[in-house]
């Protein structure tokens, strides 16, 4: 899970946002996405192909969002660009992921045009060879919020864009039955915008499941006051039902 890296960069998108949006002469701009990794074109094996199909079928489409939001980017992931794509603390190698039987991952990022409230999900599915090596990333998933390295990397000043995110706790939210595994938290934080002279309260929520061999990632990002939680249970319950018809 990158969600480090991907809190700094939406945390930029998301803070600027919501401070344009008291401006009732100016629209605010839809949050750009952080940049997809570049893929190297390379003949595709069965099990690949096979992958692609299954993540596109399983993973949750904007139809099943709230109303609002918008499709900014999407692609595959694989092992290489995950375990390369962020420094975090504990961050998984190639060969770590390639053990576990990671074969795949799809990933898409939505938006929404509003001064307040849930600006940017991201959505991530991963499928495995089998249960246990999906539960076995699970377990190394629910380790994540406890580590205090996590916060410090939060805290340190946004390089290059003006921005400090400050005063960043981690809290665990209590998240019904859904799935074979499941984990639920929020990141809170304040972000600093010193050329504008404010601060925006921003909450990352995230919602983690296992179903099988698949494990999706919900993240929620909000400005001014979090996500329901009951809307995120709404679209793990319908990631998880789509998990379980394929991949059970």
């Amino acid at each position: 899970m990158r969600f480090v890296g991907l809190i700094v960069g939406f945390a930029i998108a998301a803070a600027a946002l919501a401070a344009c949006g008291g401006d009732d002469e100016t629209e605010p701009a839809a949050p750009t996405a952080p940049a997809s990794p570049t893929v190297v074109a390379t003949p595709m094996s069965e099990e690949r192909i096979a992958a692609e199909a299954l993540l596109k079928a399983i993973s949750l489409r904007v139809e099943d969002l709230p109303e609002g939001f918008t499709l900014v980017d999407e692609g595959f992931t694989t092992n290489e660009e995950i375990a390369g794509e962020e420094d975090a603390p504990g961050a998984l190698t190639v060969e770590e992921l390639n053990r576990l039987g990671r074969i795949l991952g799809y990933e898409t990022v939505y938006s929404r045009d509003a001064p307040s409230g849930t600006l940017l999900l991201l959505l991530t599915t991963d499928v495995y060879r089998d249960p246990a090596g999906a539960g076995e990333q699970f377990e190394f998933l629910r380790e994540q919020p406890s580590d205090p390295e996590l916060l410090e990397a939060l805290q340190e000043q946004v390089p290059g864009t003006g921005l400090e995110i400050q005063a960043a706790t981690i809290s665990p939210l209590s998240l019904a039955e859904v799935g074979d595994d499941r984990l639920a938290f929020e990141v809170k934080s304040t972000v600093r915008i010193p050329d504008l002279n404010t601060n925006v309260d921003q909450f990352a929520r995230f919602v983690e499941i296992r179903t099988a061999r698949g494990i999706g990632s919900i993240m929620a990002v909000a400005v001014g006051s979090p996500t329901p939680v009951e809307e995120l249970e709404d679209l793990a319950r319908k990631l998880d039902e789509r998990m379980k018809d394929a991949l059970e």
